[in-house]
């Protein structure tokens, strides 16, 4: 067996630098609110902002970066919502985020039910992902309608009994530190199972009021860190 890959093995290495950074940009519609603009307005204020967290975490030398943008369960919402962070991830896929990916050799996966996603968007990812220069590993990861059951499910049927399923994941390696804004300090079912080890870093600011100058702060924080994973 692949020792790698068995599951009380599916943590993080002990290297001080983060490899794998989760990030939840909680608090859009709250923001929407208090500065009463629409929640258009709104996500594009995240997604201006998420490229800037993204180039620099990945400058620092992260290799892959999660973005949690909706679970399962913000499809529940009303239909004006889910139409407003629909159209918004489908406009930033098709164009900043496309740019994001070819100026720094990224790596796209929409990692959950991408069904939200037009088809030509997911057309014109999975281009981009085939031009990439394989001596580059960087991935972004982009939660859409996730649930981390379907995740396993999925894996597990892959794998078709083999016993080694984390490797039919969704997302396959570890994850090193979440950051989440909004003042709640909970993960929300964002990757529970690559999450297992992750140092948590919860911000009280909404996601768009968050300085960049707080995101480095973790990160120096972080590198400081002394890591055991219960050994």
């Amino acid at each position: 067996m692949n020792h790698h890959h068995t599951p009380d093995n599916f943590h993080p290495n002990k290297q001080g630098k983060a490899l794998h950074v989760g990030l939840i940009p909680d608090g859009g519609r709250r923001w929407a609110r208090k500065n009463n603009v629409s929640l258009s307005k709104s996500y594009a204020v995240s997604r201006d902002l998420g490229i800037s967290i993204a180039k620099y975490l990945f400058s620092l030398g992260v290799s892959e970066l999660s973005v949690y943008l909706s679970s399962s369960q913000n499809f529940s919402r009303s239909d004006s919502e889910i139409a407003s962070f629909t159209s918004a991830a489908a406009k930033s896929l098709e164009n900043e985020i496309l740019d994001l990916a070819r100026l720094l050799n990224l790596r796209v996966v929409i990692v959950g039910n991408n069904k939200s996603i037009s088809s030509k968007v997911v057309d014109l990812l999975m281009r981009h992902n085939k031009q990439l220069d394989s001596r580059y590993v960087r991935r972004l990861n982009l939660c859409i309608s996730y649930n981390p059951t379907e995740e396993l499910e999925n894996a597990i049927s892959l794998s078709k009994s083999s016993g080694i399923f984390l490797e039919y994941l969704w997302v396959t390696k570890p994850v090193d530190l979440i950051i989440r804004s909004g003042g709640a300090n909970l993960i929300s079912n964002f990757l529970p199972l690559q999450s297992g080890f992750a140092r948590l870093y919860f911000l009280d600011e909404l996601f768009n009021d968050v300085p960049l100058s707080s995101i480095k702060n973790i990160m120096n924080s972080f590198l400081e860190l002394n890591r055991k994973f219960g050994d």
